[in-house]
């Protein structure tokens, strides 16, 4: 009987011991198989439909399976947020705007051995933060001038501020606006930045000293411009409502003549009225000339990635099928070979435009800051609030006061 006893306490001491390694080894792996990895992308975009397109290539070519979590926009910076702060590697590559790669710098795998000859014009240096590389480009967005080709002949397309005006204030009749401007949200910073690149700012909101610079003459100009034009009888009384999406429904219903949007609008547009009838051209020049502000994508490895290598191969194999993006809807990509070729196809027209605004030397990225987002809501209040009858200089001045609280 004592044997018996013995010997069914041994099962039980090694049976435990067992189950104790068994949930000791899963806790280490996560319960995460070690031949995938796991993106994020955002839920409806071009990234979302490339990414499930190549899945099983990669996988053919790597034995890597790609596990694929796409979550809408408002929700992927959170997701990032909560799992960095938590030192979890939930996501082994992440889809980025731009404007957050500051912020995830110190989570983001530095990927400074790639080969770099081939990113289009300012993708570079507003993908390094640091001196580091933090990912391979997937597209970037340009504002361009998309216009009525069937109202507008060539060689009265504007390519000045004061050219933009006058052919607005021509264009006008009682059921078409010449054109529109973005004041609301997002957009309406990025079109105030653009027009603060055409009038000579240098470095936006920063300069290269790393002084808020939004009080300098540049900015002042901008902030008129838009006054004025949003001000004209030729464009919508309702600005402070405009943005991109707004601005295109009235282009494409017969509502304007032109439009300062962004560029993946244009094949859009003509899908809506025919490429009979729509033309774009580079952005506009202001007195320092063409420039625009960037919206640039990164595709980027996690640094607490368990499977950092594949990830690697990962972004490489997504970079090497970037042409890929042309043929989704947005038709917008990051590298310079693509553009060249897409340019030469009819209905890509936009990206030979985009080229030549990207090449333009005001042409700058917003700042790589950790606090961008705070940033952009001083400057929606500034954009409104000048839109709105506000003296302009006080508003700028109030704003770079704001900034430099708020810090970099």
């Amino acid at each position: 009987m004592k044997k018996r006893l013995i010997s069914i306490m041994l099962v039980v001491v090694m049976t435990g011991g067992l189950l104790l390694g068994c949930g000791a080894n899963a806790g280490r792996s996560g319960g995460k198989d070690e031949n995938s990895i796991t993106v994020l992308v955002e839920s409806g975009s071009p990234a979302e439909a490339l990414a499930k397109e190549t899945a099983s290539e990669f996988e053919e070519e790597t034995g890597c399976k790609v596990i694929i979590d796409a979550v809408a926009y408002t929700g992927m910076y959170d997701k990032l947020s909560t799992e960095i702060k938590a030192k979890q590697a939930v996501h082994d590559v992440a889809c980025m705007d731009v404007v957050w790669l500051a912020t995830f710098a110190g989570a983001i795998e530095p990927l400074n051995d790639a080969d770099t000859s081939d990113f289009l014009p300012t993708l570079e240096e507003s993908g390094t933060f640091d001196g580091n590389l933090l990912g391979y480009p997937m597209w970037v967005n340009t504002k361009v001038l998309i216009y009525r080709k069937d109202l507008i002949p060539e060689e009265k397309v504007p390519k000045t501020w004061e050219e933009y005006q006058k052919l607005a204030e021509e264009l006008k009749t009682d059921e078409m606006y010449g054109t529109t401007v973005f004041g609301s949200g997002s957009d309406a910073v990025c079109s105030f930045l653009d027009f603060a690149c055409q009038a000579g700012a240098e470095g936006l909101v920063f300069d290269k000293d790393g002084n808020v610079n939004i009080t300098d003459q540049a900015y002042v100009d901008a902030l008129n411009f838009m006054i004025e034009t949003a001000d004209a009888d030729y464009t919508p009384s309702d600005s402070l409502a405009t943005a991109s999406t707004e601005s295109q429904e009235l282009f494409t219903n017969g509502k304007t003549a032109m439009q300062l949007n962004w560029s993946h609008q244009y094949p859009a547009a003509v899908k809506a009225l025919g490429a009979d009838k729509v033309g774009c051209a580079p952005m506009i020049a202001g007195s320092a000339g063409v420039g625009a502000t960037t919206g640039p994508w990164y595709e980027s490895v996690m640094k607490n990635s368990e499977n950092k290598e594949m990830a690697k191969k990962y972004v490489e194999f997504m970079y090497e099928h970037n042409a890929d993006y042309m043929d989704l809807t947005l038709k917008i990509a990051g590298r310079t070979s693509v553009y060249d070729n897409a340019g030469k196809i009819e209905g890509n027209e936009h990206t030979t435009a985009v080229l030549e605004t990207l090449e333009a030397s005001q042409t700058q990225a917003r700042p790589m800051v950790t606090t961008w987002s705070q940033i952009e809501e001083v400057l929606i209040g500034v954009v409104e609030s000048s839109l709105g009858g506000d003296d302009v200089e006080e508003a700028l001045e109030s704003a770079k006061k704001q900034i430099e609280m708020i810090g970099k």
